[in-house]
């Protein structure tokens, strides 16, 4: 069985664009020979990183989230430009957000969701160190936030006030810190 087997995609059209996030309704003609539309979110490539201090403590950039309307942990990221190396989007974003700097190493890419062509770059930082003062965008308005690994795993992943769980979870994974 292919990916694609049995849907074929008719008709794709744009409804909305701006500042790099979009939305595209897709027809698709689904294995019963009927069609359907799907409103499909279009945006570039993501880095998440799960950055550590060396004792153990996560670095995590706690922000207002428009979608929400709630002040939520966020792992460190962001979109990675064409052309550019995840990883090195996931290093920079941590510098930017955070102020730290670490070894950062691949761990996995995931899908944003099934409604979306996002794909997720997930990566660990260890020995992170603040090295500089945030730099975050105009519309930025970060406050960082260190906990210790223990208290990360037990509350912030379980309460429901975070994005990027699964990234967490998967770095935590290669890490062997679950």
């Amino acid at each position: 069985m292919t990916d694609t087997a049995g849907w074929h995609e008719i008709e794709r059209r744009k409804v909305f664009s701006k500042y790099g996030r979009g939305i595209d309704r897709v027809t698709f003609e689904l294995p019963d020979a009927t069609r359907n539309d799907f409103y499909l979110k279009n945006e570039r490539s993501s880095a998440a990183v799960l950055a550590l201090t060396p004792d153990r403590q996560v670095i995590l950039a706690r922000q207002f989230r428009p979608g929400p309307a709630a002040f939520l942990d966020e792992l460190p990221g962001g979109f990675v430009d064409p052309g550019d190396d995840p990883a090195d989007t996931a290093a920079a974003e941590l510098l930017q957000e955070t102020g730290h700097r670490g070894t950062v190493q691949a761990v996995t890419t995931c899908w944003d969701d099934a409604y979306s062509n996002v794909r997720r770059h997930v990566f660990a930082a260890t020995d992170c160190v603040k090295v500089a003062d945030p730099t975050p965008e105009r519309t930025e308005f970060i406050e960082i936030v260190l906990l210790p690994l223990d208290t990360f795993r037990s509350t912030v992943l379980r309460r429901g006030r975070m994005t990027d769980v699964e990234a967490a979870y998967l770095a935590l994974d290669h890490l062997g810190l679950l």
